[in-house]
């Protein structure tokens, strides 16, 4: 957001070293950085040559990708930070050089000075280069890269042979879910394939050697087993849809803007044009036409979280929240198959026309359970659904918790906003307006400026302009805090809002009392049934009698049978539905690390140029005249 004022951002976009996000891309490389001294006049501290004997012997003669990322774990850095590194040294060979690798080194130890680990910033070091902190680095040459098992998880979760703490399943935020609680559904990311384009540089989603299922673990039905660190305990994975997009909160797929003319010939109404990559194509729609489309999300699939449309009397904050109910509609994959929805973003014609013509079925979509469930015992769907309350009660937290932090972020917001605000008329008052100057004739002596008054007025512009550079960094942070992070917690706020309203149509739609009531009546059916047919008739009336009371039985108890199999059906849909959609909304928790590591980044980043503006304030206040005799002309 500070590209919006006239102020010089050293995060923002570089020619030479790193891009607009702060991912540091792949710039000129450094010619001769190696270890001898003769070469560009290069000289490298011992650690980088211990290190990288450690790396090659770890990889069996040969550095890779893999072995860089583990040696840089020693360096204690963030995730974020390592990958930087290694998007910066890696030039996508099947080999890292040794000259990438002492370069990889070099900006580790920039990073753990808190400087920006870029190829420029070791140029400009490269006579008094920073020695990394690699505590334990010898051990990396005690480990083989060749096996899968060198840096496999033992049985207390933590790695075996790398750095302590490389690896941990709990810092990972995609196996972060798993498993926290026996019996209760976990949401591991484990079976995901994840698309290299959809996944961003400074995410830290996880290097494929952290996924610790492999596809051969992957059971009959697609279910993964995930082994619980017992002897034959298993943990068995919800099979839903992993595609990498889904996750992508803060992806807009989806432009919508306010078409020119109202539409409507007697009842005017505003039109909507809806723009989407996905399609190739640009449609026209009115609110209701999304309103329509909303309900049938509803009814279409009632077991399942989808998004929310927003209300339509906010007209203000309409295109925005129509412009997240649509993309959160293409983020979804059993949305963005369905026929209707598909109409809805690819056909020019009216949309009331489509539904018409097309002639679309609004039942409920049909669910085989026991395919649905695969080889995920029914033990552990129904043990889920039994803690139903539990579950409702944890959502209901989410919603108070998440409400609680957009209302805190907006309030933020808004008051670096008003300081930016007071901030710039403090140093209005500050700044010395360009005034005619006095006669030198007929003016009294006072009135004439001494040189300190002048340097003095100099000064006080010169603080005011750095003021006035606060206080736009203020209003910029405020706005970065208000657009980026209390618009990305309100999305996870949707998501919150889709898993409660599932939860209650699921809980008007449970059939477990239906079923226990015609079960009761059957079971006392059955029980009069075999009273009457083991009775002997006593003449020809009461044998009819008997016998037409024993055919009116039968009838009820055949009608009760077909009617429990259907709910029985019907109940088991809502389990095993409640199951997966439960492992669903607990994935969406991945995406709070990409939301924090961006608010963290972007405090630091306002944070350091507003400490910059503030000491370049206290140069010019360092300069003002002190002495109270220059003053008097």
């Amino acid at each position: 957001m500070s590209d919006l004022y006239d102020i010089l951002d050293p995060w923002g976009p570089s020619n030479s070293g790193t891009s607009g996000g702060g991912a540091v891309v792949t710039g000129p490389r450094m010619p001769g950085f190696s270890d001898s001294a003769r070469s560009y006049k290069v000289i490298l501290p011992p650690v980088y040559t211990i290190a990288y004997s450690s790396a090659k012997k770890a990889g069996g003669g040969r550095i890779t990708r893999d072995v860089l990322q583990k040696a840089l774990a020693y360096s204690g850095l963030p995730r974020h930070v390592i990958g930087q590194i290694i998007l910066a040294a890696d030039t996508g060979a099947a080999e890292i050089s040794k000259q990438d690798f002492n370069l990889a080194l070099a900006m580790a130890a920039l990073a753990q000075k808190n400087m920006s680990p870029t190829i420029d910033a070791v140029l400009f070091h490269k006579d008094d280069l920073p020695i990394p902190d690699l505590d334990g680095i010898e051990a990396l040459a005690s480990s083989s890269t060749a096996s899968e098992t060198a840096f496999a998880d033992g049985p207390n979760g933590k790695s075996v042979g790398g750095p302590p703490g490389f690896m941990d399943s709990s810092d990972d935020p995609w196996l972060s879910a798993m498993a926290k609680t026996p019996g209760a559904p976990v949401a591991a990311m484990s079976a995901m394939t994840l698309d290299a384009n959809d996944i961003e540089t400074t995410s830290s989603a996880p290097p494929v050697s952290s996924l610790h299922a492999s596809k051969e673990q992957q059971g009959a039905g697609g279910r993964t087993s995930v082994s619980s660190g017992s002897a034959g305990a298993e943990t068995f994975v919800p099979q839903i849809s992993m595609d990498a997009i889904q996750w992508r909160l803060d992806m807009e797929d989806v432009s919508i803007k306010e078409a020119a003319e109202k539409g409507g010939i007697v009842f005017k109404h505003t039109n909507y044009e809806v723009s989407t990559r996905s399609f190739s194509a640009m449609v026209v729609r009115r609110y209701n036409d999304f309103f329509w489309i909303s309900n049938y999300l509803v009814k279409r699939y009632p077991y399942r979280m989808h998004p929310n449309i927003p209300p339509k009397g906010f007209a203000d904050n309409r295109i925005k929240g129509l412009t997240r109910f649509s993309s959160a509609m293409l983020r979804i994959p059993f949305l963005r198959r369905d026929a209707l929805v598909i109409q809805f973003f690819s056909n020019s014609d009216e949309f009331s026309r489509v539904v018409k013509v097309g002639n679309l079925d609004m039942d409920a979509e049909e669910v085989d359970p026991d395919e649905e469930a695969g080889n995920t015992p029914w033990s552990e769907i129904r043990e889920t659904y039994a803690a139903f309350d539990d579950f409702y009660a944890q959502v209901a937290r989410d919603e108070e918790k998440y409400r609680i932090q957009i209302t805190s972020l907006e309030k933020i917001a808004r008051y670096k906003q008003a300081i930016g605000d007071e901030l710039y008329a403090y140093s209005e008052t500050i700044r010395k307006l360009n005034m005619p100057a006095e006669g030198s004739t007929n003016s009294r002596r006072f009135y004439k400026l001494s040189k300190a008054k002048r340097a003095l007025n100099n000064n006080l512009n010169d603080l005011s302009m750095s003021f006035s550079d606060v206080s736009l960094l203020d209003k910029s942070q405020g706005e970065v805090i208000k657009a980026m992070s209390a618009e990305y917690l309100r999305r996870l706020y949707d998501v919150v809002i889709s898993m409660k309203l599932m939860m209650d149509r699921m809980r008007l739609m449970d059939r477990n009392k239906e079923i226990q009531r015609i079960s009761e009546r059957n079971l006392s059916n059955r029980k009069a049934l075999a009273q009457l047919s083991g009775d002997s008739p006593a003449g020809a009336d009461s044998a009819a009698i008997d016998r037409s009371s024993i055919e009116r039985l039968e009838r009820l108890i055949g009608e009760d049978t077909t009617e429990l199999k259907k709910l029985e059906t019907e109940q088991r849909c809502i389990e095993v539905r409640f199951y997966q959609e439960l492992a669903r909304y607990k994935c969406y928790e991945s995406f709070l690390q990409m939301h924090y590591h961006r608010l963290v980044e972007e405090q630091i980043k306002h944070h350091t140029l507003v400490l910059n503006a503030w000491k370049q304030a206290l140069v010019t206040a360092d300069d003002l005249p002190t002495n109270p005799l220059d003053f008097i002309s």
